[in-house]
């Protein structure tokens, strides 16, 4: 999996992954409004190309294709070891298919970040049997036709029993992220 750096506060990392269609460069401004200090991972989805390049395979019927995303969590975190920065605090940021992507790495590895913030995500099939003291911040649309409400608002419950400092916000938008949701996050982050 590709990837950019973009260096900063050394004790502080955005790690950021696009939602279906974008690319390593998609999430940047967002990570720049809430703080243009940190440093910055991007990487850059590799299944699809150009407006469907994502994380992993389509649903099947609305199941996670269960072999390719395992796959793909696998090649991530083994690339993941090689490069994780020591000693800093970890924000991982994802929109759609890439906040899709953080639940699964947090499904094998719940302590992955510090904190984390899922712009639209869905509620999946994924199987958290174990949590850690990550804070997790959820953005959910009340008008999102993609990553249904009601859906959103079962995800932050199911995450809340096993990781604890889950919290979420409810906006009255769609699928697209508003300055008003990257405030909201903003505040969450303390920054």
């Amino acid at each position: 999996m590709n990837y950019i750096t973009i260096p900063g506060n050394p004790k502080e990392y955005f790690v950021l992954f696009h939602g279906t269609g974008g690319n390593e460069f998609s999430r940047l401004e967002q990570a720049g409004d809430i703080d243009p200090h940190m440093s910055v991972i991007s990487f850059l989805g590799d299944v699809g190309r150009g407006q469907k390049r994502r994380y992993f395979e389509p649903l099947v019927n609305g199941k996670l294709p269960r072999e390719n995303i395992d796959e793909k969590v696998a090649e991530f975190l083994t690339l993941w070891d090689e490069i994780k920065p020591e000693d800093a605090t970890l924000t991982f940021m994802g929109h759609s298919n890439g906040a899709n992507f953080i639940l699964a790495l947090l499904e094998k590895r719940p302590d992955i970040a510090d904190n984390v913030i899922l712009l639209h995500p869905s509620n999946l099939d994924f199987n958290f049997t174990s949590g850690s003291e990550a804070r997790i911040f959820l953005t959910i649309g009340a008008r999102d036709t993609l990553s249904l409400p009601s859906e959103g608002l079962a995800l932050s419950k199911r995450l809340k029993e096993v990781f604890p400092q889950t919290e979420h916000v409810l906006l009255d938008t769609g699928h697209e992220i508003t300055p008003l949701e990257i405030e909201k996050a903003k505040v969450f982050l303390g920054k």
